[in-house]
């Protein structure tokens, strides 16, 4: 090997050198908000999710509550077609005033936006406007804010807020609803402005 190629060598190899420990400290400056700890929080939640869900369903003894919890469970494994027809058929058999048919039909909007049926998804929300319309207006402002779509995102929340203040349609989900709106700032001018 001849000097200079020597030389080449070693300025190569301390480039390289320079560059792992460039990426290495970048890498430990943004951990956890970096791609990979992302990653693996989500990942650990999941598994967190499922032997949660694992729990609760050897120990309901209504076995209503247990479909609920399977259709849950069979959601976080990534089993979204038996999640679906779980949720689906909890949602048909209860009572459209009942907390069950509420809860069911939330999860079953989730599961269908999983499932990448992003127009079954939104349509799960709107049959519940006529008697659960604060949670109808809110799934339905998260629907359209993971869209992008932040001016109909707006005018839900909007709504949603205005007719709570008349009869406590969120409920609880109140303040969740205060949040997302504080997020998205003030209108944009040239929005319409219906309502669904």
């Amino acid at each position: 090997m001849t000097r200079k190629t020597a030389w080449l060598v070693a300025i190569g190899f301390l480039a390289c050198s320079a560059a792992l420990v460039g990426i290495a400290a970048t890498f430990y400056a943004t951990w956890p908000d970096n791609v990979a700890g992302v990653f693996l929080n989500e990942r650990r939640n999941r598994e967190a999710n499922i032997r949660a869900l694992e729990w609760r369903i050897d120990r309901e003894t209504d076995p209503t509550e247990r479909t609920f919890y399977r259709a849950w469970l069979a959601e976080e494994t990534g089993n979204l077609e038996e999640a679906i027809r779980g949720f689906r058929s909890l949602r048909d058999a209860a009572l459209p005033d009942t907390e069950l048919h509420l809860r069911s039909a939330l999860r079953l909007g989730l599961a269908y936006g999983r499932n990448r049926q992003a127009e079954e998804e939104l349509a799960t929300y709107q049959r519940l406007m006529a008697r659960h319309p604060g949670a109808s207006r809110l799934s339905q402002a998260t629907y359209h804010l993971r869209r992008g779509e932040r001016d109909q995102a707006r005018r839900l929340l909007d709504d949603a807020l205005v007719r709570d203040d008349r009869d406590g349609s969120l409920g609880p989900q109140r303040g969740f609803a205060l949040f997302l709106r504080a997020q998205l700032g003030a209108a944009t001018e040239n929005a319409p402005s219906h309502s669904p």
